[in-house]
């Protein structure tokens, strides 16, 4: 692992040690834009300065201007070269930063065997976990289906009491109309019965009127004879 990082780092130091010398070559053979490298410069800040005698360009760190630091500073009478100096300067910077992980790559090297030794370990736990919550879904899964054919079992069965309720309700409603008829009927049986009844106590009476005149007439022939 930490070859590896070693390596890494070496290839990013050449890779910028290229191409900033590919920036050099350019300046030379092409003619670049100082002026927009200049600019593009992030870190970095520099001043130009106009004499009777000469024009010089002095380039500062920003950071150091910030922190109040005694930073780097290159001054020149070209401005590539100062635009080549701070760029050597962020490398070499760059160089440092590079210098000060190397100590850290030990103890990340340890933290990452032990980080992978616990992701075999979790991994292993994981798999074995993903294989129960299987067979639990699995085994739900025929419960559920089970369920559903005993509920369409038991929705079968509502439907045909359902149907069966529907035929004694209207049974019930036939008896519940044949009831109310006999009642009416009752009413007016009861009404015809006490109407006789009245009937029969009139006649009663008059009967008991007619035996009563009957017997005053056989006393009168009786004393008439």
């Amino acid at each position: 692992m930490t070859n590896t990082i070693g390596k890494v780092l070496a290839v990013i130091t050449t890779f910028l040690s290229v191409a900033f010398l590919g920036f050099a070559f350019a300046a030379k053979i092409a003619g670049p834009n100082w002026e927009a490298q200049a600019a593009a410069l992030q870190n970095y800040v520099i001043e130009k300065t106009v004499t009777e005698k000469e024009t010089t360009y002095t380039v500062k760190r920003k950071s150091a201007e910030k922190e109040g630091e005694a930073g780097f500073t290159k001054t020149a009478k070209l401005l590539p070269d100062v635009i080549l100096a701070a760029q050597n300067d962020e490398l070499k910077e760059l160089d440092t930063k590079i210098t000060a992980l190397q100590p850290q790559l030990a103890p990340l090297e340890a933290r990452l065997k032990e980080v992978t030794a616990h992701q075999v370990v979790d991994r292993k736990a994981m798999d074995q976990r993903e294989q129960e919550l299987t067979a639990d879904f699995q085994k739900v899964a025929k419960q559920i289906q089970e369920l559903s054919v005993e509920g369409d079992k038991v929705a079968q069965e509502a439907l045909t009491i359902w149907a069966e309720e529907e035929l004694r309700r209207e049974d019930v409603y036939r008896y519940r109309n044949h009831l109310e008829e006999l009642e009416v009927d009752r009413f007016q049986l009861l009404e015809q019965k006490k109407r006789l009844q009245d009937e029969l106590s009139r006649l009663r009476g008059v009967l008991a009127r007619l035996q009563r005149r009957h017997d005053q007439l056989e006393t009168r022939a009786s004393y008439e004879k």
